[in-house]
């Protein structure tokens, strides 16, 4: 049986559907009959009939007591079908002047907006682990020159999205290096990561301590993972700043680490078979 709801992409209402319907299924019925068989009010039955003749898919017969006949579905519909993509023409034409009497009208207020200083403008507040890391994934693939990153247990990225954030700039011959605390040596399925991550041309260095999660960005953002120290599980918050003096501030800490940091040592064999289950990565 044919759903009502499904008329309603030719322009019908629901009790237009619900009579037309019904009246396809008998030579013909009067108004109170339409009104029984398509459960539509009786003070409603008149004026939906009414406008069913108007848009020729019924016809009304002149005879006591009045009655109302549908009209062959395949040529009412057709023409009401004609009806309603001229209808929809004439919406994309109304819509598209619209957009373009709107952009006018708005372009010089958003302009003049711009011109005003947002002390926060450049920087992002992110929360969950999921949003965090679609933004790092998106600055990763986004990265043109260099990336920098200090890497801190617990993990905010899932394996998968560890291995992509990290390989993703190498694939593209980007500079690349990743301070570790020396601990992650102490789990041989990390180790084995990070021997994986050199081969591929990461460059890699130990420090006794990474006191934060940073990642920077062409030296011109920065990522700031920090861990919530009250929540029973990890939580994390990130904060994305677009901004080359602070980029350039981390990035003298970073040096300063980076040069008192020992450099991870070759390690020809050890390419672990597969991902690491719940740890690695950058994030």
């Amino acid at each position: 049986m044919t759903d009502p709801a499904s008329l309603a992409q030719l322009g019908l209402n629901a009790y237009e559907a619900a009579a037309y319907l019904a009246l396809l299924g008998r030579p013909e019925l009067t108004p109170s009959e339409v009104a029984g068989l398509g459960k539509i009010p009786r003070q409603r039955v008149y004026d939906v009939l009414e406008s069913l003749a108007a848009k020729g898919l019924c016809r009304e017969r002149e005879n006591a007591p009045k009655s109302y006949a549908a009209v062959d579905p395949r040529a009412a519909l057709e023409m009401l079908g004609q009806e309603r993509l001229a209808e929809l023409d004439r919406e994309r034409v109304r819509t598209r002047t619209a957009v373009d009497r709107l952009a006018e009208e708005l372009g010089p207020i958003f302009a003049a907006g711009k011109r005003q200083n947002d002390p926060l403008a450049y920087v992002e507040v992110l929360s969950g682990s999921a949003r965090i890391a679609h933004r790092a994934m998106a600055l990763a693939a986004s990265a043109k020159r260099s990336v920098t990153s200090c890497v801190k247990r617990p993990m905010i990225l899932s394996p998968d999205q560890n291995w992509s954030f990290m390989t993703t700039p190498l694939g593209r011959g980007l500079s690349y290096r990743a301070l570790y605390e020396e601990g992650a040596l102490g789990d041989p399925e990390f180790s084995g990561w990070m021997s994986r991550l050199a081969d591929r041309g990461l460059s890699i260095r130990l420090s006794p301590e990474v006191p934060l999660k940073i990642q920077s960005f062409d030296d011109e953002v920065v990522l700031v993972s920090m861990q919530d120290p009250m929540a029973g599980e990890p939580s994390f918050t990130a904060v994305v700043i677009h901004n080359r003096g602070l980029a350039a501030m981390l990035g003298l800490a970073f040096e300063h680490l980076w040069e008192r940091a020992r450099p991870f040592p070759e390690k020809a064999g050890s390419e672990p078979k597969g991902l690491p289950t719940d740890q690695g990565g950058a994030l």
